[in-house]
């Protein structure tokens, strides 16, 4: 048997290692350079040795370098496919395309792996050498190369794959890194889309569990060094790598060598790449122009500028010429717009059911209603911050019933969804995330802002029962091993630390969050002190605090501080002090609308109408601090100026009903 009856040609191989030899070469020294070297030149200012837990995160940044170098490889062994006299001469050989094929794998094979695997064999040589400043198990070294050698085989055949289905290098390879990327893009542009113009939408919600950095394999190599690859990742990388490579020789076959030169080269994926883009391009123009304009006219409009440029973009494209007017183009593009258009507008549309749907009390197996959703679910900078969806669900009949009724209310009216950067400071509006658990094991996510006025009725069921106000102020955090508590307010500070004392403190403001009332929540009621709930240290030494408010309406809490004498160590006197300067905030109308919201503005317009007062007796500045509360920006409200000794300024308002009569006969 001679050689050119191989699977693999050995002449052509030596071939490549001889033309394209230098890409193993610097990726050797590249590597060598970032790992076993850097384990030698690496000090830092105690010169002590580091432990660290995976040479991934080994430092500088190796995914530009994973990524770089599978695709480079990939482009210069398929450039003879690009190239009409080097494709000409190729498949003028005595083999066939499988053996081509199959010659130019195993030679970027031989370029991308070795280098791999003789830097993972000097890393591990060199683990026990004194002179190594990193500390590391062996096993980490095998980690390093199994996810290494995955990815490169993933890259190295999805750029042979797409210059299979290419004509052009450059082409080739913008596409490669365009369509590693295009997953996480398309689902964040139809995330944005959903959200925008789906009533009742949690972002996200109707997208794959994962998140969407996780759907792009680059922004997943990008994040590698924080999260490292886990074998379930790595197994469907290798699925995938072994799917493209059976699609690189079911193509390659069916290939023309006409078509080197040509953008596609297979031409039944025109319609799929027009479309592609057009999409694309629909979407971007949705998400930039369509939010600032949410009428029809703007929508349609914008749907039909992004469809026009994507598919002429993806015309010139595919001619490699700007010259494509034709007889065709005008109905070809309204035939796309068309079905894209549908495709864009039935999610969004009452076809689905999607807005009205509201389950049945009787089919709801479990619910969670409050706006701390994301922050309950997904990590914040700590893990321990994360909680289990089905821990925060309640299995409460009558809460369960509360939540849908409020849910059926809220479609019906269907209240206006526009945000405004107040509505969060001033509760005019209560932000829902409702999260079902049905009983036939489907899960059922909306978002809502739902205005105060004319849902009172609904909101005060769902937010006076105990299971809201568990998940909203987060009480289960007092049964975690509590270390300390923390109250302060300005610069005084008290920390209770007595066990019975914590646990009595645990007990008390527990059952003053558990028994507020709907009144209470939606009160503009100051904060007397912050409160800091410290966890003791885990197994790694790190602490984690949960914050909460010591509010007027704590009455059996502020008895028990009073009673303990904490209460006097953090209470706000006027002897802590330096002005209080009080007007009646009214006349907005007269400020410039950027400045209408700037508390110092609206001071300065009351100074010059001569509204201002200064408040100097003792007395009446201990009533204020008795009677603060937050300040709301009211027309009308009595608003004072508060400067304390420690240097912090604070603006607050008073009920007149809670004022002095002397207090207010000082108003002008």
């Amino acid at each position: 048997m001679t050689y050119s009856r191989l699977f693999c040609n050995a002449s052509l191989i030596r071939q490549n290692l001889r033309q394209h030899g230098w890409i193993g070469i610097l990726y050797t020294l590249v590597l060598l350079c970032l790992i076993p070297l850097q384990m030698f030149t690496y000090s830092d200012l105690t010169g002590e040795r580091v432990q660290i837990s995976s040479l991934l995160n080994l430092g500088a940044d190796i995914a530009p370098v994973i990524m770089a170098f599978p695709a480079i490889a990939g482009l210069f062994l398929s450039r003879y496919l690009q190239a009409r006299m080097a494709s000409d001469l190729m498949h003028s050989l005595p083999l066939r395309r499988s053996h081509l094929l199959s010659s130019h794998m195993l030679s970027g094979l031989l370029l991308l792996l070795p280098p791999i695997w003789i830097t993972g064999a000097i890393t591990a040589l060199v683990q026990p050498l004194s002179g190594n400043m990193y500390i590391y198990h062996i096993s980490y070294v095998w980690d390093w190369c199994l996810i290494l050698t995955v990815l490169n085989l993933f890259l190295f055949v999805f750029t042979m794959f797409v210059g299979i289905c290419t004509g052009q290098t450059i082409l080739q390879g913008v596409a490669v890194f365009i369509l590693l990327l295009l997953p996480s893009a398309l689902l964040e542009f139809i995330n944005v889309h959903l959200n925008r113009y789906l009533y009742g939408y949690l972002n996200g919600s109707g997208l794959p569990s994962l998140s969407n950095k996780a759907w792009s394999p680059i922004l997943r190599m990008m994040d590698m060094s924080y999260t490292i690859f886990s074998y379930k990742e790595l197994w469907v990388y290798g699925l995938l790598t072994a799917v493209f490579l059976a699609l690189c020789f079911v193509l390659y076959p069916k290939r023309h060598s006409e078509k080197a030169g040509h953008a596609v080269a297979f031409t039944y994926f025109d319609p799929l790449f027009k479309a592609g883009v057009m999409l694309c391009s629909m979407l971007v123009a949705l998400a930039y122009i369509g939010g600032d304009k949410q009428g029809a006219g703007w929508i349609i409009g914008s749907v039909l500028a992004g469809g026009l440029i994507g598919y002429l973009a993806a015309e010139m494209v595919l001619r490699k010429s700007w010259h494509i007017l034709t007889r065709r183009l005008p109905l070809e593009f309204a035939l796309y717009s068309a079905l894209l258009g549908l495709l864009l507008y039935v999610p969004v549309s009452g076809l689905t059911g999607y807005e009205n749907r509201v389950p049945a009390g009787d089919k709801v197996a479990a619910v969670f209603a409050g706006g701390n959703y994301e922050q309950l679910t997904q990590p914040q900078g700590d893990e321990n911050s994360k909680v289990l969806v089905d821990d925060i669900r309640s299995k409460d009949p009558k809460y369960i019933e509360a939540v849908t009724a409020l849910h059926r209310a809220v479609v019906t009216a269907r209240p206006e969804q526009q945000r405004n950067v107040w509505d969060d400071s001033y509760s005019s509006r209560v932000r829902f995330v409702l999260s079902y658990q049905l009983k036939n094991g489907r899960t059922l996510q909306r978002m809502y802002l739902v205005p105060r006025a004319g849902f009172e009725p609904e909101l005060k069921a769902v937010m006076e029962h105990a299971d809201y106000k568990r998940e909203r102020y987060q009480t289960y955090r007092m049964k975690e091993n509590v270390e300390s508590i923390w109250l302060g307010n300005l610069n005084k500070a008290v920390t209770i630390s007595d066990p019975q004392e914590v646990q009595e403190f645990k007990d008390i403001l527990t059952r003053e969050i558990l028994n507020m009332s709907y009144e209470d929540q939606f009160s503009d009621q100051r904060a007397r002190a912050a409160i800091r709930v410290r966890l003791k240290p885990d197994q790694y030494g790190n602490s984690v605090n949960y914050s909460y408010d010591w509010f007027p309406s704590y009455q059996e809490l502020g008895a028990w501080l009073e009673q303990k004498g904490y209460a006097a160590k953090i209470k706000i006197t006027a002897a802590d002090v330096v002005s209080a300067e009080m007007f009646r905030d009214i006349h907005h109308s007269e400020l410039p609308s950027g400045m209408r919201y700037d508390p110092e503005t609206r001071m300065n317009l009351a100074r010059n109408e001569s509204r201002l007062v200064e408040i100097t007796d003792k007395t009446l500045i201990n009533g204020i601090l008795e009677h603060r509360r937050n300040f709301t920006r009211e027309e009308g409200k009595v608003v004072v100026r508060m400067k304390y000794k420690e240097g912090t300024i604070n603006f607050i308002s008073l009920e007149e009903q809670e004022m002095s009569p002397a207090l207010k006969a000082l108003l002008p």
